[in-house]
C-alpha cells in the first residue's frame, strides 16, 4: 500500500458511511476486526473503561446494525446523516499485508427532515487510527478507532458507525 491507496481507501470508507451503506460498510471489515470510540482518555484501555462504541468482534457490529434497522430504535429517528472530511492522512507503516494509517476527520452529523435555520450541524474533530490487511485483492480494516476530540463532554446521537 502507498499513500495515494491509502487516501483513496479512507475516502470511499466514508463515503459508504456519509450514504448510510453500513452493511457495505461491514464488508470492510476483517473477520476479527475491533472498532473503537473512545470516551475520554483515547488512550486508555477499552477493556477497563468506558467506551462510546467498542466492537471487540464483527458480531458487535452486526449486532449495531441489526438494532439501528430495527423500528424501535428510536436514536435513529429521524436519520441521523453524516458528511465526512478526511485530511491529514499518514501512512504510518506499510509492508505487503499491512498498513496502518493514521488520519484527521471532521464529521459533520445532521438529522433527516429536522433541521431549523437556527440550528448548527454537530461538528466533531477525531482524531482516526486505522490497521488495514490485505484480503486476496483487496484491504480491509482489522482496527479502526475514532478518537472524538470531545469525548469527554456532551456528544450528540451518533449514527451506528462514525
Amino acid at each position: 500500500m502507498n499513500q495515494t491507496q491509502a487516501e483513496a481507501f479512507l475516502f470511499r470508507e466514508v463515503r459508504l458511511l456519509d450514504q448510510r451503506k453500513f452493511r457495505d460498510w461491514r464488508q470492510l471489515l476483517t473477520d476479527d476486526a475491533i472498532y473503537w470510540v473512545p470516551n475520554g482518555d483515547p488512550d486508555g484501555d477499552p477493556q477497563l473503561h468506558c467506551s462510546i462504541v467498542y466492537a471487540a468482534t464483527p458480531s458487535m457490529v452486526d449486532d449495531r446494525l441489526q438494532r439501528a434497522e430495527s423500528p424501535f430504535y428510536w436514536v435513529g429517528d429521524p436519520p441521523i446523516r453524516s458528511v465526512h472530511t478526511v485530511s491529514n492522512v499518514l501512512l504510518e507503516r506499510a509492508d505487503g499485508d499491512s498498513a496502518d494509517i493514521a488520519c484527521n476527520q471532521v464529521i459533520y452529523l445532521y438529522r433527516e427532515n429536522d433541521q431549523r435555520r437556527d440550528q448548527i450541524l454537530d461538528t466533531l474533530p477525531a482524531q482516526c487510527e486505522y490497521r488495514l490487511r490485505r484480503d486476496g485483492d483487496a484491504w480491509r480494516i482489522a482496527y479502526k478507532k475514532v478518537a472524538l476530540l470531545n469525548s469527554d463532554g456532551l456528544v450528540p446521537s451518533l449514527p451506528p458507525v462514525v
